[in-house]
């Protein structure tokens, strides 16, 4: 990196989380000078986007975005011209018309493949442990199976059965694809044939830095909120749902699935997303949420996976999700490096209100994953105080006496710096944030309960505890039988659950019954159900 480039963008970052006068001068004043400078073909590019892209996000006046948004074009024009070896330090930045090489599961890489902005190859194969000759063996039509007992290699076996490169990926996706009605098979298989993909972008729709939806006008920042009346931002009404028409949902379902992409990280409720549940909530400081729930044939049977994804000026800048199961939720949130200065708290709390509201969630819980437990980085970012300061306390009493011993010292010894072998004992316990009166009963007193009727009335035989509890249930609650796949699933658990805990008021009866049909396709409303049941 060229001195003045770097100098101009070390004077750019010391302000670019603050709002007053002069650091909103000094970000125009240095925008200004880097517009003249050589770019850098170095990691030292990847710095400067992220800047770029948090000034856009949290623009202080229309000079500076402005500023931001041409250097942004430029960077983009000097990439597309780039004659740049694959293997160069931008490799899977996320800069526009910069290759990526991943690894994701069938379903991203079957959207990936249908995608127009972009191109898909097969990589490389790393740590498989399944070859395609196995693979094949299982799926080719007959006359073609001797192929696979000739002792070629992966990419052998293709060239030998004539696929040409460029359809590769759509030969074997075609192949796994006869296995779509056992889904977690396919992911098996497809998962054990360990390939990796190429993905080369055709244009700069499919980068970090465009990958941003529609807004009607960009929100000025004056300050980052950090102190804020936390219990009242939760309280404050949510706006409706924003109505989303089909291009603006496609918009934003295209970008959805690319925050992920352009990461290299997947969640459930991103890759199966059911677009029929997609919710877009416009609140302020210029945040905005989505929600989403996932395909009938990839639910959890009980709970509800609802998926998020937070943005800010339009550019995703969180995203996680929430298990929940009536006024119950464990929460869990991710916040992309380029925004964590930008008022990750307050971040939180919006997506908390959300699903208070939405929802009806009274009790919000994080594993101890986020905060340290076998995550280095919640440990040395002292993760654990971050959602102390939010309210969240340790479930375990021990741990929550020791957590306020640990402020009373911070208030006494103002540099007292928590111990990492105490904030390893934090991970111990769920934190929870308790907002109201809470249902006693969760998810795993249930599972307990059945696992508890299977083993004990049933002998483990779950077959038998199924069939039986199914026509108990059918027979108390009058209703049909289902027929459909997923509602069968549904079935099987809501009697077992029944059974167990021996519900027998009609009135519960028939909300479990209810439940059947609303699970697989409106999570809404299945939520509904269950804060009647509880309640």
């Amino acid at each position: 990196m060229n001195t003045s480039f770097g100098n101009h963008v070390r004077k750019l970052s010391k302000v670019v989380a603050s709002f007053d006068a002069p650091s909103n001068a000094i970000k125009l004043d240095a925008l200004r000078e880097l517009a003249r400078c050589e770019l850098p073909t170095t990691k030292g590019l990847i710095g400067y986007c992220e800047l770029l892209q948090f000034i856009q996000a949290m623009p202080p006046n229309k000079a500076v975005i402005v500023a931001a948004r041409k250097e942004m074009d430029r960077v983009t024009r000097a990439l597309a011209l780039s004659k740049k070896d694959p293997d160069h330090a931008l490799m899977n930045s996320g800069l526009p018309f910069v290759d990526q090489v991943s690894k994701f599961s069938i379903d991203q890489t079957a959207w990936l493949n249908s995608d127009p902005n972009c191109t898909i190859e097969i990589d490389h194969f790393k740590d498989a442990t399944l070859d395609l000759n196995q693979l094949l063996a299982t799926t080719l039509p007959s006359m073609e199976r001797s192929v696979t007992t000739a002792g070629y290699g992966n990419v052998e076996l293709l060239q030998a059965l004539g696929i040409p490169k460029r359809r590769e990926i759509g030969f074997l996706l075609s192949e796994l694809q006869k296995l779509k009605d056992r889904p977690r098979v396919m992911d098996l298989l497809f998962d054990s044939l360990g390939f990796y993909l190429k993905i080369r972008p055709k244009n700069r729709t499919l980068s970090r830095a465009y990958n941003v939806l529609d807004l009607r006008k960009p929100f000025f920042q004056t300050d980052i909120p950090k102190q804020f009346d936390q219990r009242e931002l939760l309280d404050r009404v949510l706006p409706e749902a924003t109505v989303l028409t089909d291009s603006t949902k496609a918009l934003l379902l295209r970008t959805l699935k690319y925050a992920m992409v352009l990461k290299d990280r997947e969640t459930d409720p991103v890759t199966y997303m059911d677009e029929r549940t997609v919710r877009l909530y416009e609140l302020e400081q210029g945040i905005t949420i989505a929600i989403y729930g996932m395909v009938p044939a990839r639910q959890l049977v009980l709970e509800s996976y609802v998926g998020y994804t937070l943005f800010k000026n339009g550019y995703p800048a969180a995203y996680g999700g929430a298990w929940i199961f009536g006024q119950r939720a464990e929460f869990g949130i991710n916040i992309f490096e380029a925004f964590r200065g930008g008022g990750s708290g307050y971040m939180m709390c919006q997506l908390l209100r959300v699903f208070r509201q939405v929802f009806q969630v009274e009790r919000f819980e994080i594993e101890p994953y986020q905060f340290g437990l076998d995550n280095a980085d919640g440990i040395a970012s002292g993760a654990y105080w971050f959602y102390y300061k939010h309210g969240f306390r340790s479930m375990d009493t021990a741990l929550a006496k020791l957590a306020e011993t640990e402020v009373e010292r911070r208030k006494v010894h103002k540099g007292h710096r928590t111990s990492t072998r105490v904030l390893i004992r934090f991970t111990e316990s769920y934190l929870a944030l308790t907002l109201g009166d809470v249902q006693k009963m969760g998810v795993h007193d249930i599972t307990d309960k059945v696992k508890r009727l299977i083993r004990t009335t049933y002998s483990g035989d779950r077959d038998r505890a199924e069939n039986e509890s199914v026509k108990k249930f059918l027979k108390r609650t009058g209703g049909k039988n289902v027929n459909e796949p997923d509602g069968v699933r549904v079935l099987k658990e809501v009697a077992l659950w029944a059974e167990a805990l021996r519900v027998t008021d009609q009135g519960k009866l028939d909300l479990l019954h209810r439940m059947i049909t609303a699970k697989p396709s409106d999570p809404y409303s299945y939520q509904e159900l269950l804060l009647r049941y509880f309640n």
